[in-house]
């Protein structure tokens, strides 16, 4: 028959065990992890010199700049239209929220719209990129592939330069 002290000993052995298993477990994935390919880098598109990220990043020639800067500014007049819009639906929508009665078909309109809107201004971002894929050479779209990649990968949305603004950030 158990006496407490055995049934407290393989009670405390037991737990050793666990914890033993469970600092093993810990080490040997974060090992492994530390062992695999980081995944594809992070690169930032900055908003206000994204002419200039592009020229150097994939080594654009002056005809290749040319085309570049129409389908940057095309690209920038029409997101900014959208991104406002979204702004003033979202804006809309949180005052209908915290009203004292909120009208839920309202609200269901309004988020409907505002999908919209995100759908639209995916469809301008990817033929901001096709337009710029069809401007590259094949060397050149690896490394676009890599910077759209890598704004997918982190969920972001290209920066887009603030209204009035200047090299150097000055108005």
């Amino acid at each position: 028959m158990f006496t407490k002290a055995k049934i407290w000993m393989w009670l405390v052995i037991i737990l050793l065990v666990t914890n033993i298993s469970t600092i093993i477990s810990f080490r040997y994935y974060s090992q492994k992890e530390a062992r695999l390919p980081a995944k594809m880098e992070s690169v930032e598109v900055p908003g206000e010199q994204r002419t200039r990220f592009f020229k150097e990043q994939l080594d654009l020639t002056p005809d290749q700049l040319v085309l570049f800067r129409e389908a940057n500014r095309n690209f920038n007049r029409e997101a900014r239209a959208v991104t406002g819009e979204m702004e003033r639906l979202r804006a809309e929508l949180v005052a209908e929220m915290v009203r004292t009665e909120s009208d839920t078909l309202r609200l269901e309109q309004l988020s409907a719209l505002i999908g919209e809107q995100h759908k639209l201004l995916k469809t301008i971002t990817y033929s901001f990129f096709l337009e710029l894929k069809a401007i590259c050479s094949p060397e050149q779209n690896e490394q676009l592939a890599r910077i759209f990649q890598s704004l997918i990968s982190d969920d972001q949305n290209i920066q887009l330069p603030q209204r009035g603004m200047r090299r150097n950030g000055r108005r």
